[in-house]
């Protein structure tokens, strides 16, 4: 009779940053400047990013362990040295994390798929997340948020137009286009279903 094969812990396994005050420079090694993907689910912006230039340090966050876990090892596998990946809720990381500026450009790819009331203190993009962005990016840093849904990319635009510390990056907040073209999951089934993306850029003032 066959046995049942023991459940595979990712929480035990996905990377986790350290405990206490983080830096985020430490985190990855090089010398080149820092973009953090946040939530990249299953890894395609993280690792497409990756894959197109070692010039920049990539670091991802995802709360969930299985994907954390998976993506770092396909990163080690292809040797993307200027990468990692990490299992954490980006909210609690941010507020523990320095150096003040140690950030050139974030990316939010599809985040808060929670609709009931009860979810909302789950939410990513709020007033402390910016804050903390507005601590860590850099001036002249990006900040990158996209979304299939319209009503959310409404209360993006509006809490980061309303923060103090962004400006729209060109004529207005929304763009037509993935500014480095390293598609989410999402993204790239948004597109093969005809559906819609809204895209905010805004940069660190």
């Amino acid at each position: 009779m066959n046995e049942t094969p023991p459940p595979i812990r990712y929480e035990e396994m996905a990377p986790t940053p350290p405990e206490g005050d983080v830096s985020l420079p430490a985190l990855i090694e090089g010398e080149g400047p820092i973009e953090l993907d946040v939530g990249f689910g299953r890894g395609l912006s993280f690792l497409e990013r990756a894959a197109q230039t070692d010039a920049i340090r990539l670091l991802g966050v995802e709360i969930k362990a299985k994907w954390a876990f998976k993506v770092e090892e396909r990163r080690k596998k292809r040797g993307y040295a200027h990468a990692r990946a990490f299992r954490a809720d980006v909210r609690e990381l941010l507020a523990r994390s320095g150096p003040d500026g140690c950030l050139s450009r974030v990316y939010v790819h599809f985040p808060d798929p929670w609709w009931k009331k009860r979810h909302q203190k789950r939410m990513v993009v709020t007033d402390v997340f910016l804050d903390d962005l507005a601590r860590l990016l850099a001036p002249g840093g990006e900040l990158f948020v996209q979304t299939d849904v319209e009503e959310r990319a409404e209360d993006y635009q509006a809490r980061i137009a309303g923060h103090g510390a962004f400006a729209p990056v060109g004529d207005g907040w929304r763009v037509d286009h993935n500014p480095t073209g390293a598609r989410s999951n999402r993204e790239v089934r948004a597109d093969e279903d005809g559906l819609p993306v809204y895209r905010v850029l805004a940069r660190r003032v």
